[in-house]
């Protein structure tokens, strides 16, 4: 098959979307697909910058209110005049999302972007959005792609009854020995786009309960500056008087693996999320987790790998506080658990598989998947 995956970016390689869409085109490549990678680039001309991706210009680039809705003639153009047979659209509420082929099938991965809480933010420019050109995109859409339970519900609550492919996301399982930076100090970690959604402001709050009890621990916070947020929360740690808080720039790849192994415990405060890699990440290098209930990590618990809270700074800093006092080779095993649980349930070779086998139902080539719910 030829397979189109369409994005807005790729260009924020600590993206969640970012690394599910290079996965996905690697794994159907492997599957013997041909899949192109399509993204608007930020330099002014169209460029390939690997084999299967192409970056297109967005013809707004120097116009703040029309850059951010991603308009590229060239990459509209290129998707209509392709034999494509699926057009697979990650996201929403950006043009290079909506732009269709009439011979081929139109899915759309959502990535959160129809969660409660994910549609407060910018309310009015979405709602704008939707009436001028999501409505009718949403209406042409064959399958959605959803990555748990909790996604799943949101394509229903929105309104929608297209059929849906309930497939989790895929982790790799790096090959590393854990290994602690520092056996004196240990570490909470927090790893991800520094954004409002992301409730890192909750989460620096809960520590300053934390801070004066624990002593030997220390919260680290990672990830890339979002329309400076990071400014704002470096004002609430200065507040707050918090000398063990750091915010370092983001790392990739194995450095963020090592990173996270490095570590001893891993915290993701969101107030919405689709999936939430870092989490499976976390996981895949032994790391224990606590999690928010905006999240679909309600398995970390059923797993004995984490703990799965609200998100609320009391209910973060209850859990935090349980985290912190358990002994260390309690953690461990913790960590332990929920690497095996990664390597049992979260393969991207079965998601490739599912999202292959998906793909045939809609083409015509095959029965309707286990997997998929009219």
């Amino acid at each position: 098959m030829h397979i189109l995956q369409t994005v807005s970016s790729t260009d924020i390689l600590f993206s969640g979307i970012t690394y599910c869409v290079n996965e996905l085109s690697q794994g159907l490549n492997i599957l013997g697909q041909n899949v192109e990678i399509l993204s608007l680039s930020s330099t002014p001309k169209s460029w390939i910058s690997s084999k299967n991706e192409f970056k297109f210009r967005n013809n707004f680039l120097n116009i703040p209110i029309l850059h951010k809705a991603g308009y590229s003639s060239e990459m509209k153009k290129y998707i209509s005049a392709s034999k494509c047979d699926i057009i697979h659209a990650h996201g929403l509420w950006m043009l290079p999302n909506i732009y269709r082929n009439s011979n081929a099938k139109f899915v759309i991965s959502p990535h959160g972007m129809l969660a409660e809480n994910a549609l407060k933010f910018s309310p009015k420019k979405k709602k704008i959005f939707h009436s001028l050109f999501q409505k009718r995109a949403l209406a042409d859409t064959k399958l959605f792609f959803a990555s748990a339970e909790s996604e799943f519900e949101d394509i229903r609550n929105y309104g929608l009854n297209t059929p849906i492919a309930l497939i989790p996301h895929g982790v790799n399982i790096p090959n590393i020995k854990k290994k602690k930076f520092n056996k004196n100090i240990k570490t909470v970690v927090s790893v991800g786009r520094l954004h409002p959604k992301k409730g890192l402001d909750t989460l620096i709050k809960a520590w300053s309960r934390i801070e004066p009890i624990y002593t030997k621990w220390d919260l680290k916070i990672v990830g890339p500056d979002e329309s400076g947020f990071q400014k704002e929360l470096e004002k609430l740690i200065k507040k707050l008087n918090l000398n063990r808080v750091t915010i370092e720039p983001p790392v990739y790849g194995l450095e963020r693996d090592l990173l996270l192994s490095g570590c001893d415990l891993f915290v993701l405060p969101s107030k919405t999320e689709n999936f939430a890699m870092t989490v499976a990440e976390s996981l895949a290098v032994e790391l224990p987790v606590i999690a928010t209930k905006a999240t679909p990590w309600s398995g970390l618990k059923t797993n004995q790998c984490g703990w799965w809270v609200k998100d609320d700074e009391i209910s973060l800093f209850e859990k935090l506080k349980i985290a912190l006092s358990l002994p260390e080779k309690e953690l461990v095993e913790m960590g332990r658990r929920g690497k095996k649980w990664m390597k049992k349930d979260f393969s991207w070779r079965s998601a490739c598989q599912k999202t292959l086998e998906a793909y045939h139902w809609l083409d015509n080539k095959g029965k309707i998947p286990d997997h998929v719910y009219i």
